[in-house]
């Protein structure tokens, strides 16, 4: 089953801008994660360091939701790739470098050894209900190197050896004989992107963020790599198709991955060397850095904490949702380490000592206590003595590091706290509650474990299941919370709930929760919505779609789920087996579901109701108890400390901003250029016909096919912009001419892989207008695409608008979302609004996702609400003239094996003929009106988002390949420095857009404001006086290579070919980029510094902050200042 976790993208590097950070998003195992998924809001409860960034691509899957911010992880009994929205949960992680990845994952059971290990052999063909898959998952397994257990090589013993059939690799376990350690040896020659990871049992006894600040601090340099953070060395030279780390609540693990063989061993020969002998455990003053420390740099100002850790949960903290999120875990788990925080408390950060972290790297960074993984293609018997290099030097030891299970309630409990609210905020329904169960005293049997996943989805899984629609329908909340089972840990869980609701209403969505789901016990499900679940599941787990997280990965922390509680690691990918049993039980008659909803939830007595409110006075009173603690501490201190600690707070920062020694910097293993391929990769793409034109992807797919049908959305009328968001999201949930919605959801699920509809909206090179595209996107078995395109064609034409209480119902989940984006997701905010500013393009997002949709959402459920859905429900009638005829359907894109591309696209031209003729009059004219500008938005929140921008192309500069290489070096070198090591934000970053000459700064969970904007227009001193050797260029140039030649699946694939035609730029184009882009100079630098300087000068600046920092800084920098919250209701305009 498999879990994803959606991190912010603040990333530590400078290429990461996540579009929708902030509310992780976890794809809860077989369920929530499909296409069909609704939004369902989970709290994030856990932390992150996002060490690594999977590079993620701008492609997603067809019908997903949302796969180019998500990645998934695959978990016991199923494989699924993430397609929800705005669900964390407990068992997410935190991450080192912020970016759009983390992963939790699913479950259990049965231990156990294999008595010979299986040697390589034909699996059985895939079989179920509609779906019949050709794949390498059930391809004869290729010859390869076997073990037979009791073998001993390099210092291993095989301990076990397995076929896994459902994914066509041979795994092993292997155990150290010197120090015990396990590892898993997946073996698959057909997967070149090879990954490895090594994971530690790490639990927290408290919530000082001790596990969350070393995994961050073991990557600033090690005894091998003296350097102050070969993490970003990595970063900026590496290939990596994924490199991180991420603290869980009982576990911290470090992956990565890459395509090139000597990457992929330079990557695990610093990260082993980085959590075996980090520098940190002798240098107090990464944990300064990394943690927290106190700063003063002047005799008579106040003391203040700076970390990077502190400020990343400082934000974590200020979320709402996160807020609800960790209330309920304290709640459901008083007793065991699952109680606390391994993100950390900010609150309990500052008593975090180093002697502690000292200990606890002692105590559980020990090869006795670790796990080791490995992916791919790479040769097995090399993995084997790589790891064994580093682990000789060591001995076995006993480690304590289990999991305390949580002793279940006799009585059900209650619990209510607050959360904060801005000053100007109407908080008469703010209220969250959610109902919430520990499932287990243990990891369930793979049954039982099963059969809850198939339970949650259906209960959960879409908008149509009916505890999601009951919960919706009620009208109580704007938004469903909790997210349904989470078995990620020791102990499952199942939380549902609501937000934005009148205090009075709590008992009643109790009282609703109750009545369905024993409504449901009593009558079990209609036999449809089985059929479409299982389908749907078993769709996904053939299919494996990751999007840009490697598959090794996914497989990786799927096994975590049991391996880490000392289950059978091989159990969570092996999945066939207890399928099949599961759908027999159910043909039999069993009542499996209805069962488990009385003896798991409704006869559970382990049961905690979670109420919060709102408080306009938390966030003053947060400050304030900070600010009286620094007092306190500082009164204790006499004149010689205060000195002491001013000298401090100016080494660490000279230490921070050091270059590192020419010496140090030539111990980090890197490529060189002759590694990179000189000619751009290609494509396969065929163009047929015309109006509209058919682009055909012959790619390996496993007989799916992956359907885009593009509509250009110029003709829409400019009054009407505003609202096609809001129209995107009821093609699929309003209903059609043959049924309801439920109907819909269930036949798309029993037919397909999933169908989406999504707006996209860019730059184009030399153009001032914008290219803005409606997409319908579908996957199905090649059998099944002549219902895919019915669907298609009856999602798009014949919509039910008459639908009055659903539009509300989805512009009222979309204003909460959005509302809960701004505050955890300050940045993406930040660069909407900047690029609002500049283009129209940027005007146009900024209309569809920024604070202008925000504002929008609440006015046009005002009028709705005020007796104007006729006019309302016109308008949409309106959209869909003109924008699903002949004229606007331009192009229609095909990906699949090449024997089934014919009769695909033939299918898909009965969709495309049956539309209907163009109505409209002409392009739309916009005309914005853009200008730069320096605004403040003030929300409820303890940390700042701060960004500043300005095109390029209006101070002269010519688009060049090299502004890539400078722009990635820049985020990775100064800005990282500037902004996240010296200046504690969590992350530090610039975006340019060759399309537009748009260059954004941005930084993410920041402490500071006027600091972070000075050192933004540091950046074109920097590269004016910057001198790179040979050898730092080069790994310059192969870091943003790695970026360029992103790994991608073929669906991927072919929705970037598309994206490419349409943007019309074609491979000529790119090998020019391309070409300039590996001849870069230092003089390239030096030029692009010059342009830059206009950016300090003139360019606009948006900062989403406290009102605080805001207030303060509104003065110097000019600033316009609002409160979205407050003003939600005002014009969109």
């Amino acid at each position: 089953w498999l879990k994803t976790q959606h991190y912010p993208s603040m990333s530590r590097t400078s290429s990461a801008v996540a579009t929708a950070a902030g509310a992780a998003a976890v794809a809860g195992p077989l369920a929530a994660a499909f296409a069909a998924s609704p939004q369902v809001s989970r709290p994030q409860t856990l932390r992150g360091s996002n060490a690594s960034q999977g590079k993620s691509s701008t492609a997603g899957s067809a019908g997903s939701e949302a796969f180019p911010a998500t990645m998934a992880a695959l978990g016991a009994a199923t494989a699924v790739a993430a397609a929800v929205k705005g669900r964390a949960a407990r068992g997410a992680t935190s991450m080192r470098r912020a970016v759009p990845s983390a992963v939790r994952v699913a479950q259990p059971r049965s231990s156990g050894v294999a008595q010979k290990a299986v040697p390589a052999g034909a699996s059985e063909s895939a079989r179920f209900s509609s779906v019949s898959m050709r794949s390498a998952a059930v391809a004869e397994a290729p010859t390869m190197t076997t073990y037979e257990v009791g073998q001993k090589v390099h210092g291993w013993t095989c301990m076990r050896g397995e076929y896994i059939k459902e994914f066509g690799c041979t795994g092993y376990l292997f155990q150290h004989d010197k120090t015990g350690a396990e590892l898993m040896s997946m073996v698959q020659p057909a997967d070149e992107n090879k990954t490895f990871s090594v994971v530690f049992r790490t639990p927290p006894e408290n919530s000082n963020g001790i596990a969350h600040v070393l995994e961050h601090s073991v990557l600033c340099g090690s005894r091998k790599y003296p350097l102050k953070e070969p993490f970003v060395e990595l970063m900026k030279s590496s290939l990596q198709t994924f490199l991180n780390a991420m603290t869980f609540p009982d576990r911290t693990c470090y992956p990565v991955a890459s395509c090139n063989l000597k990457d992929f061993y330079n990557l695990i020969d610093v990260y082993m060397d980085a959590v075996f002998h980090p520098r940190a455990v002798s240098d107090p003053r990464v944990l300064a850095q990394e943690g927290w420390h106190y700063e003063v740099e002047e005799k008579d100002k106040p003391l203040t904490y700076k970390g990077v850790v502190f400020n990343e949960m400082k934000g974590v903290y200020s979320n709402p949702d996160s807020s609800h999120g960790r209330l309920a875990n304290q709640a459901m788990f008083p007793d065991n380490q699952y109680g606390v925080d391994s993100g950390g408390d900010p609150k309990v950060i500052p008593s975090l000592t180093f002697d502690y972290f000292k200990d606890f790297h002692a105590k559980y960074y020990h090869p006795s206590n670790a796990k080791f993984w490995f992916y791919g293609d790479d040769p097995a018997d090399a993995r084997l003595e790589l790891v064994d290099k580093f682990l000789s030097e060591f001995d076995k030891i006993e480690v304590d590091s289990t999991i305390l299970k949580q002793p279940l309630f006799s009585e059900p409990r209650t619990v209510t706290d607050e959360f904060a609210v801005g000053e100007d905020e109407d908080i008469s329904k703010k209220t969250m509650v959610s109902v919430n169960w520990v499932t287990s005293e243990e990891k369930e049997d793979l049954q039982t474990s099963l059969a809850m996943q198939f339970l949650n989805y259906l209960m959960m899984g879409t908008a149509a299941s009916p505890l999601y629609k009951a919960l919706v329908d009620s009208g109580m909340g704007s938004r469903v919370i909790g997210g349904g089972l989470d078995d990620s840990m020791l102990q499952a869980t199942f939380s549902v709930g609501l937000k934005d609701i009148k205090e009075e209403d709590v008992p009643k969505v109790e009282e609703l929760v109750t009545k369905t789901l024993q409504e449901l016990a009593d009558n079990g499900f209609e036999s449809d919505a089985v059929k479409a679940a299982i389908n749907t599941i078993e769709f996904q787990n053939r299919e494996l779609n990751t999007g840009s997280f490697p598959k090794g990965l996914a497989l990786m922390f799927a096994t975590n789920t049991n391996w880490n509680y000392g289950k059978d690691p091989f159990e969570p990918l092996k999945f066939d087996a207890p399928l099949a049993e599961l759908k027999q039980r159910l043909e039999e008659g069993e009542p499996v579901f209805q069962d488990l909803i009385k003896s798991k939830l409704l006869n559970n007595k382990h049961k905690v109701i979670v109420k919060s409110t709102p408080s306009k006075e938390l966030g003053k009173q947060i400050e304030e108890e900070e600010k009286k603690e620094l007092e306190e501490h500082r009164k204790k201190l006499n004149e010689a400390d205060i000195e002491e600690l001013i000298k401090e707070t100016a080494l660490l920062k000279e230490i921070q901003e050091k270059p590192d020694s020419p010496d140090a910097m030539k111990t980090v293993p890197r490529l060189e250029l002759s590694d990179i391929a000189k000619e751009t990769p290609k494509i396969p793409t065929e163009v047929k016909g015309s109006d509209p034109v058919t682009l055909v992807h012959a790619l390996p797919t496993s007989g799916v096919v992956y359907a885009d049908v593009a509509f250009d959305l110029s003709l829409v009328p400019k009054e009407l912009l505003p609202l096609v968001p809001i129209f995107t999201s009821c093609l699929k949930q309003l209903g059609t001419a043959k049924g309801d919605f439920v109907s819909l959801t269930r036949r798309i699920g029993m037919s397909t892989g999933g169908i989406n509809a999504s707006t996209m909206c860019m730059n184009k090179r030399g153009d001032s207008k914008p290219v803005a595209y409606l997409f319908i996107r579908g996957k199905s078995m090649a059998p099944q695409v002549p219902e895919l395109a019915d669907l298609i064609q009856e999602i798009a034409l014949t919509v039910n608008w008459d639908n009055k209480e659903r539009v509300v119902q989805l512009a009222q989940q979309a204003r909460s979302g959005a509302q809960s984006g701004i505050i955890s997701s300050g940045h993406a905010v930040a660069n909407t609004e900047l690029a609002a500013q500049t283009t129209e393009a940027g005007w146009l997002n900024s209309q569809w996702g920024g604070l202008s949709q925000y504002a929008y959402l609440s006015k046009l459920l005002e009028e709705i609400e005020g007796g104007g859905w006729e006019a309302v429900r016109q308008r949409l009638q309106a959209l869909q003239a003109c924008i699903f005829n002949k004229a606007t359907c331009k192009v229609v894109n095909l990906t699949s094996d090449a024997d089934n591309l014919d009769a695909a696209q033939a299918t898909l031209e009965t969709f495309t003929s049956a539309l209907p003729a163009d109505e409209s009059s002409g392009p739309a004219l916009l005309n914005p009106s853009l200008g730069r500008r320096a605004e403040g938005f003030v929300v409820p929140t303890q940390v700042n988002y701060v960004g500043k921008g300005g095109n390029l192309y209006e101070s002269g500069y010519e688009y060049h390949g090299s502004s890539l290489v400078i722009s990635k070096l820049l985020g990775a070198t100064y800005l990282w420095d500037k902004v996240r090591v010296s200046g504690g934000a969590y992350g530090g970053f610039c975006r340019f857009d060759p399309r537009s000459g748009d260059f954004r700064y941005l930084s993410y969970r920041d402490p500071n404001l006027g600091k972070t904007l000075d050192a933004y227009d540091g950046a074109p001193e920097f590269l004016k006086e910057i001198e790179l050797g040979e050898d730092e260029l080069s790994k310059a140039i192969i870091g943003c290579m790695g970026d360029i030649d992103a790994y991608l699946l073929p669906d991927a694939k072919g929705y970037q070919a598309m994206l490419r035609y349409l943007l019309e730029e074609d491979d000529v184009y790119r090998q020019k980029v391309r070409d300039e882009i590996l001849s870069t100079k230092v003089d390239d630098f030096h030029k692009f510094a010059s342009s830059l300087t206009s950016v300090a000068e003139k360019g606009g600046i948006c900062v989403v902050g406290s009102k605080e920092a805001c207030e303060e800084a509104k003065d110097k920098y000019g600033m316009t200042l609002t409160s979205p919250f407050a003003n939600a209701a005002g014009s969109a305009e």
